[in-house]
């Protein structure tokens, strides 16, 4: 059998919780019986707990996004370490760096993806990487500080030179909606040089969304889109790029019940 999976999204956001069964029942319909959610704080994580319960095809990953690391206590470090441990979550993540938005707080940044780093590897789990405007620091941190249990670069945006340099790290890939979009030259050309056992889709919903809903509040359903259009670049049928990332899923995060 082969299906989509949506590697990463954010589907305990507000926006999705009135019509939650909607949402989910869109996302079987559109083939995709495997979603990641990812949590960046924990009461992000608790309703995922929660949301695993109903729909056990969701899996969980947690972690505390770049921009947001000044915010947390000694405490919730404690709390993020024993979380970590449970065996609902198959990651730790999105970790990383981002220059973007606010570079006041760059090294403090630094501090905190290597020790989520040494988490992931403390609890045996791979993590998810969000980086942005950072491709260089983030290279640096992963050569130095391996993460033992595997890596996917989440929505990747770099070069071809920097993807082949990630990659002889041993890291994954993930496309987002912007791969569809007609300026996006270099991130199709790093999806034909890449093999594809090196790569994943996803939406980041409720964000990125791809051709032909562009401009429209993103959902997990919509994975398919940016899938197929990967199948186009890698002049694959669809069904060879499903169950490739069917083997991939499992490979990094070591699901069984696929």
């Amino acid at each position: 059998m082969s299906y989509w999976i949506d590697s990463h999204a954010h589907m305990t956001e507000e926006c999705y919780q009135e019509e939650f069964d909607v949402y989910m029942q869109r996302a079987l319909d559109a083939n995709v019986k495997k979603t990641l959610v990812i949590c960046l704080n924990f009461e992000e994580l608790e309703r995922a707990f929660v949301l695993k319960a109903q729909y056990p095809f969701l899996d969980i990953a947690v972690g505390f996004y770049p921009g947001d690391v000044p915010k947390f206590s000694e405490e919730d470090w404690k709390r993020l370490e024993e979380v970590a441990k449970d065996e609902r979550v198959i990651a730790i993540g999105e970790i990383g760096l981002d220059y973007y938005w606010d570079k006041s707080f760059v090294e403090l940044q630094k501090e905190c993806f290597i020790r989520q780093i040494e988490l992931a590897n403390k609890v045996q789990k791979p993590i998810l990487i969000h980086s942005r405007d950072a491709a260089q620091d983030t290279y640096d941190i992963l050569a130095a500080y391996k993460a033992e249990y595997g890596a996917l670069l989440h929505c990747y945006s770099g070069s071809v030179e920097m993807a082949k340099r990630f990659e002889k790290l041993g890291l994954y890939f993930s496309f987002a909606g912007p791969l569809t979009f007609k300026n996006s030259k270099e991130s199709k050309e790093v999806v034909k040089a890449l093999p594809l056992n090196r790569l994943f889709v996803e939406t980041d919903c409720p964000y990125l969304t791809p051709v032909p809903h562009r401009g429209k509040q993103n959902e997990t359903a919509y994975v398919h889109y940016t899938g197929e259009y990967l199948a186009e670049l890698k002049e694959l049928d669809v069904e060879t790029v499903q169950q490739q990332m069917i083997k991939n899923y499992k490979n990094l995060f070591k699901v069984k019940d696929m």
